[in-house]
């Protein structure tokens, strides 16, 4: 079936849940209005449609390829970058003093949902530029974001994030790359860095590597990493891109998904970059982009999830197998109860979590541009959910997918239907921009233990603030009793976590407590959603009805998580290596 965008969904979430009409009256975005940022979605799904989701399984089995030291993408693959840069795509976001478009960042959750939806592979041609805008503009110098932004608004030029390397894999502090001062202002970039997405394509010229690198002078560790700008093609006496730099990718990937967007080994040989800000602060930085990239991995997520869901509707309510239907022939698949189970749960996750993200990045809005008096806890909130929305909503994507081919049985695990690929391609996200147990870490060890659980506090009043909301309400009493005695558990865990997050006992927890926190998140919303639910909309109608079946299918689980979450680490040291890894 080809892909349609779910609009209806989309459009209830930023009406209630995540209003984008909050946005639209602030002062940065005072040239927008909410009928703009509804006309630009509709039109980002007719094009996710259109042009996007028919490259998705063309892409998949061509792949990219490197040809005589360069990257070709699969067929089509330019084309359609090429009308979304001429059609202002690539700037949704961007300042307006650099060519965007300057849209809330809400907008462009929507927009990288959207496309992810329909090409996980070609969409991501597109995100990294988007964070490599963000550390650009907050920590180059005027005159490096007036060379370099307008390209990225126009699409004549991608940004990519390039901090892995062969041996240190998701430890950055081992990076060996090397920047030398030229003398005049510029560095030479010495280095290997793999798994690069896009780090070379044929979609455009120009390419903006933002690269981690270690100066001579500078600690061993995370402190000793600075940040640096390295075009693959120097600026001429104009600006515009001119002659190569040394800089090339030495492979593409072979790799389980994502075929057509080409993961790149990347050679830097002396090549000419820029610092962005100053020398150390390259993992501060750099986190510029990476939190822009986990919030857009949890859009991939929504994107990928709502696509398999919209594949597993159609097929159960087509095919026929088992029991008796009312023509007295065999009955549609979604007439028998583990179906319909699955669907439930698909649904709850798919629609819970496209909330949680959306509701994340209005308030990563609200934090970078509301009133000023709300901008600390709104900043406090985003952090909180950033974890979440990447390694919650990556894990419940992968699921949703995998469930999409039970569903369709021995025609899903076969090419013909397009589900297994979004398993396959979606699997990567929970691997990427930090692995799920490294956001787990992150969030006991940083997001929890800063501040004594500050941010912890206003996650848990805020869900108490709806839980007020909602007192004595019929239609939100399973969720609410459900989602009040959850927070039992989560806040006996967190306190656990906040005494423990230093040790060995608290790390072992870590993935349980994100997990527990995430099926909150997750349950808040479906307060939320049944709370706001027109009942005579039929796109509204059914959300009291998941808000009940996730009261009674999810929500029970966070005892049981939070119990994992305090368990400690005697357990699963209580063997040696040897004979934890004996066969």
């Amino acid at each position: 079936m080809p892909y349609a965008a779910p609009l209806d969904d989309i459009r209830f979430l930023l009406n209630r849940i995540a209003p984008v009409a909050r946005l639209t009256g602030l002062p940065r975005y005072a040239h927008v209005d909410a009928g703009d940022a509804e006309r630009v979605i509709e039109e980002a799904a007719r094009i996710a449609s259109d042009v996007i989701a028919p490259l998705n399984a063309p892409g998949d089995r061509a792949g990219a390829r490197l040809e005589n030291g360069v990257v070709v993408t699969p067929a089509g693959y330019p084309a359609a970058y090429r009308k979304l840069a001429a059609d202002g795509w690539c700037g949704l976001s961007l300042p307006t003093e650099h060519g965007g478009q300057g849209m809330p960042q809400l907008v462009q959750t929507v927009f990288s949902e959207l496309v992810s939806g329909a090409s996980l592979a070609f969409g991501m041609s597109l995100i990294s530029s988007v964070g490599g805008a963000k550390v650009i503009g907050a920590h180059a110098t005027p005159a490096q974001a007036a060379l370099f932004l307008p390209q990225l608004a126009a699409g004549t030029g991608t940004a990519t994030i390039v901090m892995t390397e062969p041996h240190a894999g998701s430890d950055i502090g081992l990076a060996r790359t090397r920047a030398v001062a030229k003398g005049d202002g510029t560095w030479a970039i010495s280095g290997t860095k793999i798994f690069i997405s896009y780090g070379d394509h044929d979609l455009c010229d120009q390419i903006l590597h933002i690269v981690l690198a270690r100066t001579p002078d500078a600690p061993p560790g995370i402190k000793g990493l600075s940040l640096f700008l390295v075009p693959k093609r120097l600026p001429d006496a104009n600006g515009a891109p001119g002659v190569a730099n040394r800089v090339r990718a030495a492979r593409v990937e072979d790799k389980m998904g994502i075929n057509g967007s080409p993961t790149c080994e990347m050679l830097f040989e002396e090549a000419t970059g820029w610092l962005l800000g100053r020398e150390g602060d390259g993992i501060r930085n750099m986190f510029t982009m990476v939190n822009s990239m986990r919030l857009d991995v949890g859009a991939q997520s929504a994107g990928v999830a709502g696509a398999a869901l919209a594949k597993a509707q159609a097929y159960v309510q087509e095919r026929r197998q088992g029991g008796r239907g009312a023509d007295g022939g065999p009955a549609p698949l979604i007439a028998h109860a583990d179906v319909r189970r699955q669907l439930m749960q698909m649904r709850a996750w798919t629609e819970g979590y496209r909330a949680l993200l959306y509701t994340a990045a209005l308030e990563e809005d609200l934090a970078n541009a509301g009133p000023e008096a709300e901008r600390g806890a709104a900043r406090d909130l985003v952090e909180w959910l950033l974890p979440l929305v990447k390694a919650g909503g990556s894990d419940a994507a992968f699921r949703v997918a995998n469930q999409a081919i039970q569903l369709h049985g021995g025609h899903g695990y076969v090419f013909e239907h397009g589900v297994e690929q979004l398993a396959r391609d979606v699997r990567i996200a929970a691997i990427y921009e930090g692995a799920n147990a490294i956001q787990a870490i992150d969030l006991v060890t940083r997001k929890l233990a800063q501040e004594s659980g500050r941010r912890a506090r206003v996650f848990a009043a805020r869900i108490r603030s709806s839980l007020a909301a909602v007192r004595g309400r019929r239609e939100t009493a399973e969720i609410a009793a459900a989602l009040e005695a959850a927070l039992t558990p989560f806040e006996r865990a967190t306190q656990y976590m906040l005494a423990h997050a230093a040790s060995r006992d608290g790390l072992a927890g870590a993935s349980s407590y994100l997990e527990l926190a995430a099926v909150i998140a997750v349950g808040w919303m479906w307060l939320e959603m049944a709370a706001k639910a027109d009942p005579a909309a039929p796109a509204e109608a059914a959300k009291p009805a998941l808000a009940r079946f996730f009261a009674e299918d999810a929500l029970p689980a966070c005892d049981l998580l939070a119990r994992r979450a305090m368990s400690g680490a005697a357990a699963i040291d209580s063997l040696g290596d040897a004979a934890l890894c004996a066969s």
